[in-house]
C-alpha cells in the first residue's frame, strides 16, 4: 500500500512539473528560441508526453527549429495519437489521407479519423465520412472494427470534452500550442 501511495504522490508531483516544462518550451518557441524549444520538446517527448510529441511533430511537419521531416512528423503524431491525443490522431489521418510523406492509404486515414472523431476533434467527422465513402463495404467494416477494438483497449483516450486537449474549448486558435490558425485550418482566414 505504501508503494502505491508513493507512486500516486510521484505522479501528482511530476504532472505540474511536466506541464511547466511544456509551457517553457512553448514560450521558447514563441520567442523564436527554437533550439531551446526543440530541446525541451524532445526531452518531454522522450518521456512520452503526448502534447510534446504532437508539438515536436508539428515542428518537423513545418520545418520550424528542425529540418522538415514528414516521416518524423508522422511518427510523432502517431505516438501522440496512440496515447489518445485526438489532435495527433487527426494529423495522422491527414497524412495518410493526403499521402503526405507516405503512400496514400485511405483505410489507415479512416482508422485515425475515427479515433479522432471519438476523441472529440471537431474536423475529424467530416474527413472520416469522406474517407469512409471511398472504401468498399468490407474494408470499411474491418477498419471500423479495428477502431472499436482500439478504443476498447484504450479507455484513457484524452477526450476533448473530459480532459485537456490541444483545443480545450475548440476556439478559433488553440490555447497553448505555438502554431497559428493556418496550421490547423489551412486556407481559412484568422
Amino acid at each position: 500500500m505504501k508503494k502505491f501511495i508513493a507512486a500516486i504522490a510521484l505522479i501528482l508531483w511530476f504532472q505540474p512539473a511536466a506541464a511547466g516544462e511544456l509551457w517553457r518550451g512553448v514560450n521558447a518557441y514563441n520567442a523564436r528560441n527554437y533550439a531551446v524549444a526543440v530541446a525541451i520538446m524532445q526531452q518531454l517527448a522522450g518521456r512520452g508526453d503526448p502534447y510534446a510529441e504532437f508539438t515536436l511533430g508539428a515542428m518537423y511537419d513545418n520545418g520550424v527549429g528542425v529540418p522538415r521531416n514528414l516521416t518524423m512528423a508522422l511518427a510523432l503524431y502517431k505516438r501522440a495519437g496512440a496515447q489518445g491525443l485526438a489532435d495527433g490522431q487527426y494529423m495522422a489521418g491527414r497524412f495518410y489521407g493526403g499521402g503526405r510523406g507516405v503512400k496514400q492509404d485511405i483505410a489507415k486515414a479512416l482508422f485515425w479519423f475515427e479515433l479522432a472523431a471519438a476523441g472529440g476533434h471537431p474536423l475529424a467527422p467530416l474527413l472520416r465520412d469522406q474517407h469512409f465513402n471511398q472504401l468498399s463495404a468490407s474494408v470499411r467494416q474491418k477498419v471500423m472494427e479495428d477502431a472499436t477494438d482500439w478504443q476498447s483497449r484504450h479507455p484513457a483516450q484524452l477526450r476533448c470534452g473530459v480532459t485537456r486537449c490541444i483545443y480545450p474549448s475548440w476556439t478559433r486558435r488553440p490555447g497553448w500550442t505555438p502554431f497559428d490558425q493556418q496550421f490547423f485550418y489551412p486556407g481559412q482566414n484568422q
